[in-house]
């Protein structure tokens, strides 16, 4: 029961800012629906990559919790063969998966005859967004275990319910940033 305790303490405070960031990326998504609009393959898409990049971070504090716990990630910001690891293995998950959901994407719009704008544009953004939210959360997320760690403190049960809000306004915004300036 003691344990019970001790995640609600530690997920109410995380949970409420969950529900913030959620708000913001609601009216994020809102005040930007023509420029959305404009471009249907990019809303089309969305959703998948906010789970994509949400479900690839979710995964690296997973891995990175289990590693502190069980000794084989020291407890300190510095490079480990652990780590590389991690990152190389996520970071061509992640590529990988992003290659299919532009195939699937691509296909899907051809197929209900959505307007495709500029192919390679398009591919160029997205991949240029998943890389950039990919290194910031691997790094912001790597430093804050290893914070939360040295407290005291489970990563899984501060970082994962921020993680996916993150993930749901950081995705559009830089989707939003890259389209204004390449488009």
């Amino acid at each position: 029961m003691k344990y019970f305790w001790k995640i609600i303490k530690e997920s109410l405070i995380i949970v409420l800012i969950s529900s913030f960031m959620g708000l913001l990326s609601g009216t994020l998504l809102s005040a930007n629906q023509e420029l959305f609009y404009a471009i249907p393959i990019i809303l089309l898409i969305l959703p998948s990559l906010n789970s994509l990049i949400g479900d690839i971070s979710t995964v690296l504090v997973s891995r990175i919790t289990s590693a502190l716990y069980i000794g084989t990630l020291p407890p300190k910001v510095q490079k480990s063969e652990r780590l590389k690891e991690n990152f190389f293995g996520l970071l061509t998950t992640i590529l990988l998966s992003l290659i299919v959901l532009i195939a699937l994407g691509y296909i899907l719009a051809i197929t209900i005859r959505i307007k495709i704008f500029n192919p390679f544009l398009i591919i160029f953004i997205l991949l240029l967004t998943i890389l950039l939210l990919f290194f910031i959360m691997f790094i912001s997320l790597f430093i804050s275990s290893i914070l939360l760690f040295k407290r005291g403190k489970d990563p899984n049960n501060f970082l994962i319910p921020f993680i996916t809000s993150l993930a749901d306004f950081l995705t559009p915004f830089f989707l939003i940033v890259f389209i204004t300036i390449f488009i």
